[in-house]
């Protein structure tokens, strides 16, 4: 395992990643973060929304107490949960302390070390990083 794959570091990535999404998102015209593009695909606040999903998906389980769903959090359009509004349509501000609550309970995980542990937090940062793409693209170009 090399130090970029060690579950603290990885942690730390992920902590750094979604500040550098939150950070970009601060500016913004809250109503623009919610408008979806012409292609019809997710705003910028469903994009958020899913990867309060992704958390809890990736590592939800690991938690102690086990998963539970947010009811912000925003599944792909081919699964539903009953714990999660997808009609929904909350600002920004609201996702974003839904996301900031959820990751507080993945920093309870216990034994970060585990080979698991460290699997579900790289397969989490690989998303998130994959959707921050996404909506840099909605922020420069609109779709």
């Amino acid at each position: 395992m090399s130090p970029a794959d060690d579950p603290l570091t990885l942690l730390a990535a992920i902590e750094a990643e979604q500040q550098r999404l939150r950070d970009l998102l601060s500016a913004r015209d809250p109503s623009t973060l919610a408008e979806r593009p012409p292609s019809g695909k997710w705003s910028v606040v469903e994009n958020v929304r899913h990867l309060i999903f992704a958390e809890q998906s990736h590592l939800g389980r690991l938690v102690p107490g086990g998963r539970t769903w947010s009811p912000l959090g925003l599944p792909p359009h081919n699964m539903s949960l009953p714990a999660i509004d997808t009609a929904a349509s909350p600002g920004i501000t609201e996702v974003l302390e839904a996301w900031q609550a959820v990751h507080a309970a993945t920093r309870t995980i216990p034994e970060p070390g585990l080979e698991p542990v460290r699997k579900n937090l790289d397969k989490n940062l690989r998303h998130l990083r994959a959707h921050t793409r996404v909506i840099e693209r909605l922020l420069r170009d609109g779709g």
